[in-house]
């Protein structure tokens, strides 16, 4: 599967894309744990203290938005996929969890 890195993210990591060819990642959650071991100071820009995705980070899967599938960060992925990974959003409300809580 391929990751792509947008914005600041781009820059932490060095690359626009990588190529993650372990066919034992089969869920998001697991690239995140991939993209951590690789580029460990990721999890920052990524994770929150409870070890799960930012509400404020931007991620899409082939063009869609994880959050709005029941299994969020467990949702199973393939070798095709395309994960796009953006930065922070620094001001407005535009992902959906942080919709969810008001």
């Amino acid at each position: 599967m391929q990751v792509c890195f947008y914005a600041n993210l781009r820059t932490l990591v060095g690359r626009s894309t990588i190529e993650i060819g372990d066919a034992n990642i089969t869920t998001l959650r697991e690239v995140f744990n991939k993209l951590i071991e690789l580029y460990p100071e990721i999890r920052l820009h990524i994770m929150d203290a409870q070890d799960n995705l930012r509400k404020d980070v931007p991620v899409f899967v082939n063009g869609r938005n994880p959050r709005l599938d029941e299994a969020g960060l467990n949702i199973h992925l393939t070798s095709e996929d395309v994960i796009s990974l953006f930065s922070p959003i620094a001001s407005g409300k535009m992902n959906v969890e942080v919709m969810r809580d008001q």
